[in-house]
């Protein structure tokens, strides 16, 4: 199975991109260990999900939806404190 998420670029500065990937990254591998996953900038917030059940796309869905719920557990913020 491929499991690819586009981030529009326009909305997410670098460094929480790579935050992104990674979170995305790490709870894809716990559903499907065996499955190629790529995260990567683009023009528009797409996610595609090849190779699998509807089921499948559909639990991806979810898992992406409890990740961005979840973003405040995860997502390191810059420390602006002088």
């Amino acid at each position: 199975m491929r499991i690819e998420l586009m981030v529009n670029q326009n909305n997410v500065p670098e460094n929480v991109f790579y935050q992104v990937e990674s979170e995305f990254t790490r709870r894809m591998a716990i559903s499907w260990p065996d499955a190629l996953v790529r995260v990567r900038l683009g023009g528009a917030n797409e996610l595609s999900v090849l190779g699998g059940l509807k089921e499948d796309k559909q639990h991806v869905e979810s898992e992406l939806e409890a990740m961005f719920d979840e973003a405040d557990d995860w997502l390191e913020q810059p420390n602006y404190d002088m």
